[in-house]
């Protein structure tokens, strides 16, 4: 055959070699190389199409299909709003974050933390001095009184703070997984959720307790217990030097709201997760420039009355995952009146007094910036002012949502559940590990023999779901 005959145009990948079979062999080498992606991709793809035979249409969901895989169950849940995956590590841990390092951090927490801790304290147990910057206060003042060692503040307490965050990461990983579980089985809590959350207060119940405690033991035998005029009495040269329990005490409060700055990115997301987050830098930063500023003493007084609210608020969620009836009602009462007495009337008095008491108890000869470690002026009490105006801001809004819930108490009778709880339109708990049953069950759809029919009876979020958190 010629180079100038014709042939019948071919797809296949042998009928162009066959065209070109007369062209040198070096030429039609890089031809047919050149040919041969384009042939196979006008192949047709078999896989797609019985892929596609796979996924039901349309006609057929709705004459009940079958929906083995639980995916496609919640892809097909009668238009239901699809929610974010959960990662879940064991049997009362949920995890709303979908980002890789802090899926990974909360899936090893224990272990990570315990691995560090025994480096700390094993390197101290074999002689090494390095570790004592980080497991004990440092920085001690030259001279003593007669209520002992003093401490001043210095760049290693950033090292205390770092192993006290570990510390609390441990302490609260060990109380989820393994402590309040077996207790909360114990007493006969029920549901992998309500174990999950009665476990969460707990730890923040004994936590806020013995903080509370230590703060208010260490206030008891402080020169400006049960009063304000003495909270800014001769700054700053008693301020600067502080007695352990008080340094303690603040770098240890330091690293617990260091350290739910994690947890609120790996629990269960709340419906005020952004109210939260704001409260929680706002209290860093005012805590952190008290610190940097000589104001413990008025830091340490506004923390413990912020911090008392909440041992009535976590009893009363615990008692609530318990099955009680009576006693998160009372609980809610008492945290309510508390709330009021002390996150704004006492919050308030003190705001009041830094301003007209604190301005006038420090002479001005020793105000900044003419006198040493002293940062008492107007504009620095503004800046704290403007940060104080802004939590009293987000403590009336959740106050709104506690008036809410006492209204319904109130006039409707029912139970005290805390609007603040978790997000009922987002919250499809242990998704990840559920059966197609349970799933569809929490979706409102009810699944018998294998076949998926709207139900008006079927199960869906009870209030015990949205209740307290």
């Amino acid at each position: 055959m010629s180079l100038l005959e014709k042939r019948e145009p071919s797809s296949s990948m042998s009928g162009i070699e066959n065209s070109y079979r007369n062209i040198e062999p070096d030429r039609a080498n890089k031809i047919a190389s050149l040919l041969r992606p384009c042939a196979s991709a006008m192949k047709p793809t078999r896989k797609l199409r019985s892929r596609r035979k796979e996924m039901p249409s349309a006609e057929s969901l709705g004459e009940g299909v079958v929906l083995e895989n639980s995916a496609n169950l919640q892809q097909f849940s009668a238009g239901k709003k699809q929610t974010k995956k959960k990662y879940t590590s064991g049997k009362n841990i949920v995890f709303n974050t979908c980002n890789p390092t802090l899926t990974w951090l909360a899936n090893n927490e224990l272990h990570l933390s315990l691995f560090l801790l025994t480096i700390v304290h094993g390197c101290y147990s074999a002689g090494y001095q390095w570790p004592l910057l980080w497991i004990q206060l440092q920085h001690k003042a030259m001279t003593v009184d007669s209520h002992g060692v003093r401490y001043v503040r210095g760049i290693h307490d950033i090292k205390f703070v770092a192993c006290w965050i570990v510390q609390i990461i441990a302490a609260r990983a060990l109380c989820l997984r393994l402590i309040m579980p077996a207790i909360a089985s114990l007493i006969s809590v029920k549901g992998s959720r309500e174990i999950r959350r009665f476990s969460e207060m707990a730890w923040m119940l004994l936590y806020i307790t013995v903080s509370w405690t230590v703060g208010f033991r260490v206030w008891q035998n402080s020169p400006y217990y049960m009063t304000t005029a003495t909270l800014f009495a001769n700054y700053p040269d008693d301020h600067v030097l502080m007695p352990y329990g008080l340094k303690w005490y603040y770098l240890v409060q330091t690293a617990f709201w260091l350290s739910n700055v994690y947890t609120i990115h790996v629990e269960d997301r709340r419906k005020d997760h952004f109210e939260m987050l704001t409260h929680h830098a706002v209290t860093i930063f005012l805590v952190l420039s008290s610190y940097q500023c000589h104001f413990t003493r008025f830091g340490h007084a506004f923390m413990l009355v912020m911090d008392f609210p909440d041992i009535f608020l976590t009893s009363a969620k615990m008692f609530r995952y318990m099955g009680s009836k009576a006693m998160p009602n009372v609980l809610f009462g008492l945290f309510a009146a508390s709330w009021v007495f002390t996150k704004h009337y006492l919050c308030i008095k003190m705001m009041l007094s830094s301003w007209k008491q604190g301005l006038d108890v420090i002479p001005y000869e020793k105000r900044f910036p003419h006198y040493p470690n002293s940062y008492a002026s107007p504009s620095v009490a503004s800046f704290f002012w403007i940060l104080l105006c802004v939590l009293q801001l987000i403590l009336l809004y959740w106050f709104v949502l506690i008036v809410k819930v006492i209204q319904r108490m109130l006039i409707k009778g029912e139970g005290a559940n805390d609007n603040r709880s978790d997000d009922e339109g987002t919250s499809i708990d242990d998704s990840s590990s559920a059966s197609p049953d349970l799933l569809a069950d929490k979706k409102g759809l009810a699944v018998d023999n294998n076949t998926i029919n709207d139900s008006s009876n079927a199960s869906t979020l009870t209030s015990q779901d949205l209740a307290i958190d």
